[in-house]
């Protein structure tokens, strides 16, 4: 017997979704519209526990379990889309699980399995839409189903550390996503990967009733928390990519500047963007990107702009009065003086010679 109506949660997720859908805006349409498609999925499972308590319909199982896997992937993608604004998209290589579920269930229907451990005899129970009976002679498919599980928690645990030391994302974002991911992701993720657990146990025959009361408890409470605080997923809503996006660049280009300012390895001529970003930890990528975007140059001319502004205090100071132009070019981070002649011209209008001599 139940201990809640099977509807209600069905019916807290569409609220919940039907809030994500008023709070979208241009400026938060792309994140959200992962959070949203990840709540659709949900709606898979719930709508099997459902209808097979109401109407004691059931939907295939391999429906059931690529719900849950796609659920899985839009919450990858949430959290990428905050890293990687523009390639958080939904490829072919994020079918590849649903597929293989698909595959797994077809051979064992043809009564090829890998494995072999689901007792015939297993007493009937629905775990959060998961009916025991829908594993029988279909062992393979509850193993890939359970590793899917565990990989897709895995990688969005990783992804969402990498946005909390995130140098692009401000204080503001890390926040919003970080009490986003307490309060439901992580109940959520416990709640899953406890459903899968107690129900492998049942396939084995072992009975944990408390445990069942638990996960449907836990299950419920997960989402009714998103309703009764809505300021968790108002915050989500407010979070605008771009913007932050620009502020992360600043902050990085900042960094640079004051590198710079503070060391003269850029007067080795092998200095490379790859050498800013093996210095601060900051990826190459981000390094380009945040000198294109607020200094308008590449980073080989943003590292000859200091090159050159080095060469011409040496000159104010008096350096070719002891030592030759090519010494100049050397110690100023030139493999050659025809190079150095060349870039001072550019960055100065004038040649090396025509300043000392003006």
């Amino acid at each position: 017997m139940e201990i809640y109506p099977v509807y209600l949660l069905f019916f807290t997720t569409l609220v919940v979704i039907t809030r994500l859908h008023r709070m979208m805006t241009p400026e938060n349409e792309y994140h959200l519209r992962h959070l949203i498609f990840h709540f659709s999925f949900q709606l898979i499972t719930m709508l099997n526990m459902s209808l097979y308590f109401l109407f004691n319909i059931k939907l295939p199982i391999v429906l059931v379990a690529s719900g849950r896997t796609f659920a899985f992937i839009f919450f990858f993608l949430f959290i990428k889309s905050f890293l990687e604004k523009n390639k958080a998209r939904l490829t072919f290589i994020y079918f590849i699980p649903s597929l293989l579920l698909i595959l797994v269930d077809s051979l064992n229907k043809s009564g090829i399995r890998l494995f072999n451990f689901i007792d015939n005899q297993i007493s009937s129970e629905n775990i959060l839409g998961f009916n025991t009976y829908d594993f029988v002679g279909k062992d393979d498919l509850f193993i890939v189903l359970f590793l899917n599980t565990l990989f897709f928690t895995s990688i969005i645990f990783y992804k969402f550390f990498q946005i909390l030391k995130s140098e692009i994302l401000n204080d503001k974002t890390k926040t919003a996503v970080s009490s986003f991911f307490k309060y439901y992701y992580i109940l959520i993720t416990t709640t899953s990967i406890s459903t899968l657990f107690v129900l492998g146990l049942f396939l084995f025959n072992y009975k944990l009733t408390f445990a069942i009361v638990s996960i449907k408890v836990l299950g419920i409470l997960t989402i009714l928390i998103l309703i009764v605080r809505p300021e968790i997923i108002r915050k989500i809503s407010r979070i605008n990519n771009s913007d932050d996006k620009d502020e992360g660049l600043l902050k990085i280009y900042r960094h640079i500047k004051s590198l710079f300012s503070e060391d003269n390895k850029y007067l080795n001529p092998d200095y490379t963007s790859a050498s800013i970003s093996a210095e601060t930890g900051i990826r190459n990528e981000l390094v380009r990107n945040s000198i294109k975007t607020h200094s308008g140059m590449s980073v080989p001319q943003f590292i000859n702009s200091y090159r050159i502004e080095f060469a011409t205090r040496l000159i104010d100071e008096g350096y070719l009065q002891n030592y030759s132009m090519e010494g100049l070019a050397e110690k100023s981070g030139f493999s050659s003086q025809e190079n150095f002649n060349r870039v001072f011209k550019l960055i100065k209008s004038c040649t090396p010679t025509q300043y000392l001599n003006s």
